[in-house]
């Protein structure tokens, strides 16, 4: 079953990772008390939230993961593999940590997560300007064929969609790829996160691609531990850096090295 906290956060956006820091009791964690000193997590490809450029990894994420090993003296080694191997090696005890997942019932029988998310996913699709002029609704984009990251967990409706057969979706290695075969009209839509989504359009420089609002849903998404590991004792002194990042403005100040978008829009 999905926490209280999850289920908040799919109607709220970048503003709800205050107010579930706020909500989740870290009071009393000693940032000198690591039962670790070294710690290897891994990530994908996912920018803003994790970039990789000429074998150096950056990013959202990857710099908030580095700021907690700092206040925790934690010497924390981050490496880049696919979504699905990725997940797989988690389970099986090969990877001890990894980002940032949605908290799925499936996935709580071999991750331990942590209660504050890294960041949250406005599910949000884009399209050539021009192909929807009036969306309201996913059943306006009946027929299209949507670009999506290979291992990035969709929506119920989402998923419905394509089990009826009113959407095809099309999985890719990267999301640079999925808004390239879209700019080309292989793809008629992606769908991803919205800060994604935008930093692709910026990046490769696409005016005519555009966002679909409302967003499907938003879901909080988390730095996990393999259950094998044995590293539950971490969650909390996660927790309680990862809130005071959130709290101090550090996150914001990450955050806007990255990408000027600064706020999402609303999931209502």
């Amino acid at each position: 079953m999905l926490s209280s906290l999850d289920r908040l956060a799919r109607h709220l956006c970048f503003p709800v990772l205050i107010l579930m820091a706020s909500i989740v009791n870290v009071a009393g964690a000693d940032n000198d008390m690591s039962p670790v000193v070294s710690l290897r997590c891994m990530s994908t490809v996912f920018a803003p939230y994790v970039i990789e450029k000429n074998g150096v990894v950056s990013g959202v994420d990857v710099d908030v993961v580095k700021e907690i090993g700092r206040r925790l003296h934690i010497d924390i080694e981050i490496g880049i593999k696919p979504w699905v191997r990725l997940e797989t090696e988690i389970e099986s005890g090969n990877e001890q940590c990894a980002f940032a997942y949605f908290r799925t019932s499936a996935r709580q029988a071999y991750m331990d997560f942590t209660n504050v998310p890294l960041h949250i996913t406005s599910y949000t699709l884009f399209t050539q300007a021009d192909r929807v002029l009036n969306y309201r609704q996913l059943t306006d984009i009946n027929g299209f064929v949507v670009g999506i990251n290979r291992g990035f967990k969709t929506t119920p409706e989402f998923e419905t969609a394509v089990r009826r057969g009113d959407v095809k979706e099309f999985r890719v290695e990267q999301e640079e790829q999925s808004f390239q075969m879209l700019n080309a009209k292989r793809v008629d839509a992606v769908l991803t996160n919205y800060f994604v989504g935008a930093y692709q359009i910026k990046q490769l420089g696409y005016t005519n691609v555009v966002p679909l609002f409302p967003p499907l849903d938003s879901t909080p998404a988390y730095l996990t531990f393999s259950k094998q590991a044995g590293l539950d004792d971490l969650v909390t002194l996660f927790d309680s850096a990862l809130y005071e990042i959130l709290i101090d403005g550090t996150y914001q100040r990450i955050f806007d090295r990255y990408t000027k978008v600064t706020s999402s829009p609303s999931a209502e």
